[in-house]
Formats: C-alpha cells, sequence, structure tokens
C-alpha cells in the first residue's frame, strides 16, 4: 500500500513539475506578447511617419509570432482554452465531453504531434547544419532557431496533451 501510494505523489509531483514548466512557458509567451506588440507598433510608425522601413524587424516580428504560437499551444491546450466546435458538445453531459476529449487525444492529439515531431527532425536538423537564415539580404540570421521550435511544439503538445488524459 505504502508502495502504491508512493507511486501516485510521485506521479502527481512530476504532473506538477509538468504544468509549471507549461506555466512557467505562459508568462515567457505573455512577456513576448507585449514585446511584439511594442515591436509591431514601432513598425507602423517608421514606415507610415517617416517612411522607414526595416525587413529585420518585420521577421523579428513574424519569428516572435511563430515563437508564440508554437509556445502557448500547449498551455491553451491545457487550459481547456483551445478552439473547438461547441455546437454539439455544449449540449453534451460532462461525462460525454470527458469521452470524446479523451478519444479526440488519443485518436487526433497524440497521433499528429508525434508526426510532426518526427518528420521534423530532418527539416531541422538540415537547417542547423546549414546554419540557415532569412532567403532576404538584409533578413535576420537565426532562421534555423525558429525552425528548432517545430518539434518543441510538438513535444509540448504531447506533454499538454497527457496531462489532459490523466485529468479527464
Amino acid at each position: 500500500m505504502n508502495d502504491a501510494s508512493n507511486s501516485a505523489e510521485d506521479n502527481n509531483f512530476s504532473s506538477s513539475r509538468l504544468e509549471n514548466l507549461l506555466s512557467g512557458i505562459s508568462m515567457f509567451c505573455g512577456w513576448l506578447l507585449v514585446v511584439i506588440t511594442v515591436l509591431q507598433f514601432g513598425i507602423v510608425l517608421a514606415r507610415y511617419l517617416f517612411a522607414v522601413n526595416y525587413l529585420w524587424l518585420q521577421e523579428l516580428a513574424l519569428y516572435g509570432h511563430a515563437a508564440l504560437f508554437m509556445l502557448a499551444s500547449a498551455w491553451t491546450l491545457m487550459r481547456d482554452r483551445h478552439v473547438r466546435i461547441d455546437v454539439f458538445s455544449e449540449r453534451w453531459r460532462d461525462d460525454r465531453r470527458r469521452r470524446v476529449d479523451r478519444i479526440g487525444i488519443l485518436v487526433l492529439l497524440i497521433p499528429m504531434m508525434l508526426v510532426i515531431g518526427v518528420s521534423s527532425f530532418s527539416y531541422v536538423a538540415q537547417s542547423w547544419s546549414v546554419l540557415e537564415g532569412s532567403a532576404e539580404i538584409s533578413g535576420l540570421p537565426g532562421l534555423f532557431m525558429m525552425k528548432s521550435l517545430i518539434p518543441v511544439f510538438a513535444l509540448l503538445m504531447l506533454v499538454a496533451g497527457l496531462l489532459r488524459w490523466v485529468r479527464r
């Protein structure tokens, strides 16, 4: 009995650590959103008030948006704030909603994230091998780092999906 309670405590400790990790990433994303907003506002001001356009600033905003989406998606899923069609599910009982949620995680989320994660490794490795940068002359040099977020996204979504599975 003691071993079983220790195992349950270990699982709770592990899941709370994973939740804390996702929560920390979401806090980072909150600040990233502030930076992106200020950056985008600066780009608009520079373009329309001063007739100045810096491609590297536009790419920085684009990279920020990509990072925000890739990193915040898992927290959004974990907190049940993701987009879904509620036309049917709003009429369902809680047990049916939970069952459909678990089936969705098992049949859709986990296989899709495994495909994205596994298939992105060669893509990311090739990008790292040449330290890929922007295709534009005055663009940013770190595109390979942004591409690295693809398998990170898949891993974080798997973690969030498994946390939801355990909770449900």
